[in-house]
């Protein structure tokens, strides 16, 4: 290890071990990454020191830091931009993309990739994905959130069924009409259900566009998370249509290859782990 990154590391262990209190971690970790110049950093370098950090970290202290993100990032947020949304009329949907990757980077302990853009969003391949309610309704009232994983190759079309982990977050509202947002992690190569679906959706859509060389073609595998206000824990895929996909329930919860391994739910802008 570089002996700078070895230093700040060092910095790191000194100040979070297991004892601290999780209510003083933010502080010690502001203090740490304030010695340090981010944007000098080399990537690899970047995603050495969050995988260090990330080990340092026990439970309930990255519980308290997934409380801190939330209410900073969605809650707090969320009241700023409707605000400026009164005014503008512009959307104040929050970019729930970045914020699904932090807070399962603090669930799992495992480092992103040190940049945004293409790429994987966990450093072992793992994919994130997120679904946002809050905010999305379209001209008509409607709301229609959903994960989207979209491919322009073939090969990124089968890449998927190559995951072994799949990171589902919504942000939605809870059936006491709080804020709240879960994850589901999938295992692709167990879920039978959702493989099964998603090779027939390859064979009968993803394929046959591919095979067509006009043009720059892409694909879009959609899932339409659990509906906003229930207790519901399956996605949805296919709308009955006859040119379409059947109507098809996929358990999230309870089932081999998946299961929910985050939920926090805000009641009076406070935020409250059931899950972790």
């Amino acid at each position: 290890m570089e002996e700078r990154l070895k230093t700040y590391c060092e910095l790191l262990s000194k100040l979070i071990v297991p004892t601290t209190r999780p209510e003083s971690v933010n502080d010690k970790l502001i203090y740490a990454t304030s010695s340090i110049e981010i944007d000098k950093i080399a990537v690899q370098d970047r995603v050495v020191i969050s995988n260090y950090t990330l080990k340092l970290l026990s439970r309930e202290q990255r519980m308290y830091l997934a409380q801190l993100l939330i209410k900073e990032q969605v809650v707090a947020q969320r009241k700023l931009l409707s605000h400026w949304s009164t005014i503008t009329a512009q959307s104040s949907m929050i970019d729930t993309g970045y914020i699904a990757q932090h807070l399962v980077s603090l669930q799992t302990q495992i480092a992103g990739q040190g940049m945004r853009g293409k790429g994987d969003d966990l450093c072992d391949g793992s994919e994130v994905k997120s679904a946002n309610f809050l905010d999305s309704l379209d001209k008509n009232g409607a709301t229609a959130p959903r994960w989207n994983f979209m491919a322009n190759t073939v090969d990124i079309m089968e890449r998927f069924l190559d995951y072994k982990s799949i990171y589902l977050l919504s942000i939605d509202y809870n059936p006491s009409n709080n804020y709240r947002i879960r994850i589901w992690k999938v295992n692709i190569q167990e879920h039978q259900i959702l493989r099964k679906r998603y090779i027939e959706w390859m064979n009968k859509l993803g394929y046959p566009k591919f095979a067509d060389t006009k043009g720059k073609p892409s694909v879009n595998f959609q899932l339409f998370p659990p509906k906003s206000g229930t207790n519901e824990n399956y996605a949805r895929h296919g709308n009955g249509r006859t040119n379409g996909f059947s109507k098809l329930h996929i358990p999230l919860e309870n089932t081999t290859g998946s299961e929910l391994i985050f939920q926090a739910d805000v009641k009076n802008n406070d935020v409250f782990i059931s899950k972790f």
